[in-house]
């Protein structure tokens, strides 16, 4: 394609890229982004100058920076560990947690402040969902789970093993995740473990 006579760079470099390398590049373009001005910031404009595309390719794909933000998200999250059993509550919940702190570390900080920004945004989000249903759903399941067979060894009260708590130590990580821009530190985890959980769901 000519502007003017001339082959624009641009779209000599889009030339050279199809398929799967054209993706990834785009991903690439979408995450340098949020690192670099974080999503409050971030344009689907930017992206196509990062990525060396023409602002027509993207937008054919993707008309909110939310998509485009959930698509990149999609395929940089780490499959789901599964959650642990050893036979002991405490360690089970510990090794659940720093599961979900390795996670927060790696691109919790973008996620939530992606998801922060969202909140006030079209209910059909497409980023709101991948959060909700790749992201904290399932390691609320995870950790309901636990609670679930600690129950069923008499670990800890039957009545307790309800989403409600199960929910409340990813909350308060997640929380402060959002507040402090990073996740807590494992000192704290254990306090959330030790000190919220546990205490809430002792046997009498």
């Amino acid at each position: 394609m000519r502007e003017g006579g001339v082959v624009t760079a641009t779209n000599e470099r889009a030339g050279r890229r199809r398929g799967p390398a054209l993706e990834q590049a785009i991903r690439a373009a979408v995450l340098a982004e949020l690192a670099d001005v974080g999503y409050a910031q971030f344009t689907i404009d930017r992206v196509a100058r990062r990525a060396q595309l023409g602002r027509a390719s993207l937008y054919r794909r993707w008309d909110r920076k939310a998509d485009i933000v959930a698509d990149a998200l999609a395929h940089t999250l780490p499959p789901l560990p599964a959650a642990p059993d050893t036979g002991n509550v405490r360690d089970d919940l510990l090794a659940c947690f720093e599961q979900m702190h390795q996670l927060l570390d790696e691109l919790g900080a973008l996620a939530v402040q992606a998801l922060a920004a969202e909140l006030l945004g079209p209910p059909d989000s497409a980023l709101r969902a991948l959060l909700r249903d790749q992201v904290l759903e399932p390691r609320l399941q995870a950790v309901l789970d636990i609670l679930l067979r600690a129950a069923a060894r008499g670990e800890i009260r039957p009545q307790a093993a309800t989403p409600v708590l199960a929910r409340t130590g990813p909350a308060l990580m997640f929380q402060h995740l959002l507040l402090y821009g990073g996740p807590p530190a494992r000192v704290l985890v254990e306090d959330i473990v030790d000190r919220v959980v546990l205490p809430a769901a002792a046997t009498a």
